[in-house]
Protein backbone atom coordinates (compact mmCIF):
# COMPACT_ATOMS: atom_id res chain seq x y z
CA UNK A 1 0.00 0.00 0.00
CA UNK A 2 1.45 3.23 -0.72
CA UNK A 3 0.62 6.98 0.18
CA UNK A 4 0.10 9.83 -2.43
CA UNK A 5 2.61 12.10 -1.56
CA UNK A 6 0.85 15.02 -3.52
CA UNK A 7 -1.73 15.02 -0.58
CA UNK A 8 0.97 14.25 2.23
CA UNK A 9 2.46 17.21 1.02
CA UNK A 10 -0.57 19.43 1.66
CA UNK A 11 -1.19 18.33 4.94
CA UNK A 12 2.49 19.23 6.18
CA UNK A 13 1.82 23.07 4.34
CA UNK A 14 -1.45 23.36 5.95
CA UNK A 15 0.32 22.26 9.66
CA UNK A 16 3.44 24.33 8.47
CA UNK A 17 1.19 27.61 8.25
CA UNK A 18 -0.46 26.91 12.11
CA UNK A 19 2.54 26.06 13.11
CA UNK A 20 5.92 27.62 12.06
CA UNK A 21 4.82 30.97 13.05
CA UNK A 22 7.83 33.81 12.99
CA UNK A 23 6.19 35.61 16.26
CA UNK A 24 3.46 34.32 18.14
CA UNK A 25 -0.15 35.61 18.21
CA UNK A 26 -1.26 38.82 19.85
CA UNK A 27 -2.95 39.01 23.41
CA UNK A 28 -6.48 39.81 22.93
CA UNK A 29 -7.55 43.04 22.77
CA UNK A 30 -3.51 44.02 22.50
CA UNK A 31 -3.02 47.08 19.80
CA UNK A 32 -0.91 46.32 16.98
CA UNK A 33 0.78 48.57 14.42
CA UNK A 34 -0.20 47.72 11.27
CA UNK A 35 3.06 47.57 9.51
CA UNK A 36 4.32 45.13 12.15
CA UNK A 37 1.95 42.96 11.65
CA UNK A 38 1.93 43.15 7.59
CA UNK A 39 6.13 42.61 7.79
CA UNK A 40 5.52 39.50 10.30
CA UNK A 41 2.77 37.80 7.58
CA UNK A 42 5.82 38.16 5.15
CA UNK A 43 8.21 36.72 7.22
CA UNK A 44 5.45 33.85 7.85
CA UNK A 45 4.83 33.77 4.38
CA UNK A 46 8.74 33.17 3.39
CA UNK A 47 9.21 30.82 6.14
CA UNK A 48 6.62 28.19 4.94
CA UNK A 49 8.18 28.43 1.30
CA UNK A 50 11.14 27.69 2.36
CA UNK A 51 9.89 24.83 4.73
CA UNK A 52 7.96 23.74 1.97
CA UNK A 53 10.93 23.64 -0.45
CA UNK A 54 13.07 21.65 1.73
CA UNK A 55 9.79 19.11 2.34
CA UNK A 56 9.55 18.49 -1.41
CA UNK A 57 13.44 17.53 -1.84
CA UNK A 58 13.06 15.50 1.61
CA UNK A 59 10.35 13.48 -0.21
CA UNK A 60 11.80 13.50 -3.72
CA UNK A 61 15.60 12.15 -2.33
CA UNK A 62 16.36 9.55 -4.50
CA UNK A 63 18.40 7.50 -2.45
CA UNK A 64 18.95 6.94 1.30
CA UNK A 65 21.89 8.60 1.79
CA UNK A 66 20.32 11.80 0.00
CA UNK A 67 17.21 11.15 2.16
CA UNK A 68 19.46 11.22 5.41
CA UNK A 69 21.32 14.34 4.52
CA UNK A 70 17.99 16.12 3.37
CA UNK A 71 16.38 15.35 6.73
CA UNK A 72 19.43 17.31 8.56
CA UNK A 73 18.76 19.64 6.40
CA UNK A 74 14.83 20.10 6.69
CA UNK A 75 15.29 19.54 10.69
CA UNK A 76 17.38 22.60 10.56
CA UNK A 77 15.25 25.05 9.20
CA UNK A 78 12.55 23.86 11.57
CA UNK A 79 14.67 24.14 14.33
CA UNK A 80 12.78 26.99 16.23
CA UNK A 81 9.27 25.24 15.79
CA UNK A 82 9.73 22.01 17.73
CA UNK A 83 5.92 21.06 17.55
CA UNK A 84 5.93 21.30 13.73
CA UNK A 85 9.32 18.94 13.79
CA UNK A 86 7.47 16.50 16.22
CA UNK A 87 4.51 16.25 14.26
CA UNK A 88 6.08 15.19 10.94
CA UNK A 89 8.50 12.64 12.81
CA UNK A 90 5.69 11.02 14.89
CA UNK A 91 2.72 11.51 12.11
CA UNK A 92 4.35 11.49 8.30
CA UNK A 93 8.09 10.58 8.53
CA UNK A 94 7.18 6.95 10.44
CA UNK A 95 5.67 6.03 7.00
CA UNK A 96 8.43 7.11 4.81
CA UNK A 97 8.90 3.38 3.11
CA UNK A 98 5.29 4.09 1.70
CA UNK A 99 6.15 8.01 -0.11
CA UNK A 100 9.33 8.70 -0.18
CA UNK A 101 11.05 8.68 -3.41
CA UNK A 102 13.95 6.78 -2.11
CA UNK A 103 11.92 3.54 -1.52
CA UNK A 104 8.92 3.68 -3.89
CA UNK A 105 11.83 3.52 -6.39
CA UNK A 106 12.11 -0.62 -5.25
CA UNK A 107 9.28 -1.02 -6.23
CA UNK A 108 7.17 -1.27 -9.79
CA UNK A 109 4.54 1.18 -9.71
CA UNK A 110 4.92 2.38 -13.40
CA UNK A 111 5.05 5.90 -12.20
CA UNK A 112 1.68 6.08 -10.27
CA UNK A 113 2.65 8.45 -7.36
CA UNK A 114 -0.79 10.24 -7.41
CA UNK A 115 -4.20 9.80 -7.48
CA UNK A 116 -4.81 11.79 -10.87
CA UNK A 117 -5.02 8.63 -13.28
CA UNK A 118 -8.32 7.57 -10.50
CA UNK A 119 -9.38 10.95 -10.03
CA UNK A 120 -9.75 11.83 -13.99
CA UNK A 121 -10.88 8.02 -14.79
CA UNK A 122 -13.74 9.18 -11.91
CA UNK A 123 -14.76 12.46 -13.43
CA UNK A 124 -15.24 10.94 -16.63
CA UNK A 125 -17.20 8.03 -15.13
CA UNK A 126 -19.51 10.94 -13.11
CA UNK A 127 -20.01 12.59 -16.79
CA UNK A 128 -21.47 9.06 -18.29
CA UNK A 129 -23.59 8.80 -15.15
CA UNK A 130 -25.12 12.22 -15.31
CA UNK A 131 -26.68 11.45 -12.02
CA UNK A 132 -26.41 10.02 -9.14
CA UNK A 133 -29.80 8.37 -8.74
CA UNK A 134 -29.98 5.95 -11.96
CA UNK A 135 -31.37 2.63 -11.48
CA UNK A 136 -29.06 -0.39 -11.84
CA UNK A 137 -29.77 -1.14 -15.82
CA UNK A 138 -29.61 2.23 -16.95
CA UNK A 139 -26.32 3.01 -14.75
CA UNK A 140 -25.12 -0.15 -16.74
CA UNK A 141 -25.61 0.86 -19.85
CA UNK A 142 -23.72 4.33 -19.41
CA UNK A 143 -20.58 2.35 -17.48
CA UNK A 144 -20.82 -0.30 -21.15
CA UNK A 145 -20.82 2.81 -23.33
CA UNK A 146 -17.77 4.53 -21.22
CA UNK A 147 -15.86 1.25 -21.46
CA UNK A 148 -16.41 0.68 -25.12
CA UNK A 149 -15.19 4.29 -25.83
CA UNK A 150 -11.94 3.74 -23.93
CA UNK A 151 -11.60 0.35 -25.71
CA UNK A 152 -11.47 2.12 -29.13
CA UNK A 153 -9.18 4.34 -27.80
CA UNK A 154 -6.54 2.31 -26.89
CA UNK A 155 -6.85 -0.27 -29.63
CA UNK A 156 -6.65 3.10 -32.29
CA UNK A 157 -3.13 3.83 -29.49
CA UNK A 158 -1.61 0.24 -30.02
CA UNK A 159 -2.51 1.04 -33.76
CA UNK A 160 -0.58 4.27 -34.02
CA UNK A 161 2.43 2.87 -31.43
CA UNK A 162 2.88 0.00 -34.56
CA UNK A 163 2.81 2.04 -37.38
CA UNK A 164 4.70 5.16 -36.47
CA UNK A 165 7.79 6.00 -35.28
CA UNK A 166 9.53 8.95 -34.34
CA UNK A 167 12.52 10.26 -36.74
CA UNK A 168 14.20 10.83 -33.97
CA UNK A 169 14.37 7.08 -33.60
CA UNK A 170 14.97 5.96 -36.85
CA UNK A 171 18.69 6.02 -36.79
CA UNK A 172 19.17 3.96 -33.55
CA UNK A 173 18.73 0.20 -34.91
CA UNK A 174 18.35 -0.68 -31.35
CA UNK A 175 14.68 1.26 -30.77
CA UNK A 176 14.56 0.87 -35.10
CA UNK A 177 13.80 -3.09 -34.33
CA UNK A 178 11.35 -2.65 -30.85
CA UNK A 179 8.74 -0.93 -33.67
CA UNK A 180 5.32 -2.29 -33.74
CA UNK A 181 6.38 -4.18 -29.89
CA UNK A 182 6.15 -1.60 -27.37
CA UNK A 183 4.49 1.93 -27.28
CA UNK A 184 5.95 5.25 -27.91
CA UNK A 185 6.24 6.29 -24.68
CA UNK A 186 8.13 3.29 -23.69
CA UNK A 187 10.23 3.73 -26.62
CA UNK A 188 11.03 7.23 -25.27
CA UNK A 189 12.13 5.57 -21.70
CA UNK A 190 14.75 3.56 -23.26
CA UNK A 191 16.05 6.49 -25.61
CA UNK A 192 16.44 8.56 -22.71
CA UNK A 193 18.22 5.34 -20.69
CA UNK A 194 20.25 4.59 -23.95
CA UNK A 195 21.77 8.47 -24.21
CA UNK A 196 22.37 8.32 -20.28
CA UNK A 197 24.59 5.21 -20.62
CA UNK A 198 26.93 7.30 -23.47
CA UNK A 199 27.28 10.12 -21.99
CA UNK A 200 29.42 8.50 -18.63
CA UNK A 201 30.72 6.02 -17.45
CA UNK A 202 28.86 3.83 -14.05
CA UNK A 203 28.90 1.06 -12.01
CA UNK A 204 25.53 -0.91 -11.60
CA UNK A 205 25.25 1.01 -8.11
CA UNK A 206 25.11 3.92 -9.39
CA UNK A 207 22.69 3.52 -11.87
CA UNK A 208 20.45 2.13 -9.53
CA UNK A 209 18.40 0.68 -12.23
CA UNK A 210 15.14 2.54 -11.52
CA UNK A 211 13.86 2.37 -15.21
CA UNK A 212 14.16 -1.45 -14.48
CA UNK A 213 12.48 -1.98 -11.44
CA UNK A 214 9.80 0.95 -11.79
CA UNK A 215 7.99 0.11 -14.94
CA UNK A 216 9.98 -3.21 -16.40
CA UNK A 217 12.74 -1.49 -18.96
CA UNK A 218 16.27 -1.95 -19.30
CA UNK A 219 18.41 0.34 -17.97
CA UNK A 220 21.17 2.29 -18.48
CA UNK A 221 23.50 -0.11 -17.24
CA UNK A 222 21.95 -3.08 -19.10
CA UNK A 223 21.82 -1.27 -22.37
CA UNK A 224 25.53 -0.20 -21.53
CA UNK A 225 26.61 -3.71 -21.38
Amino acid sequence: MFFFFFHIGKNVRAKCITDCKVHPKHPKGAIVDKKELKKNKVKNRKVVEKVVIDWRELVESPTEESYASNLLKFKEVCTPFPEFIAYVETTVLNHKEKFVRAWMNKVMHLGCRTTNIVESAHGVLKKYLRSSVGDLASCWDEIHKMLAVQFGEIQGSFGRNKTILEHKYKSIKMIRELEGYVSRRALKFIYDELKCSKTFTFDKEDCGCVQKTLYGLPCACIIAM
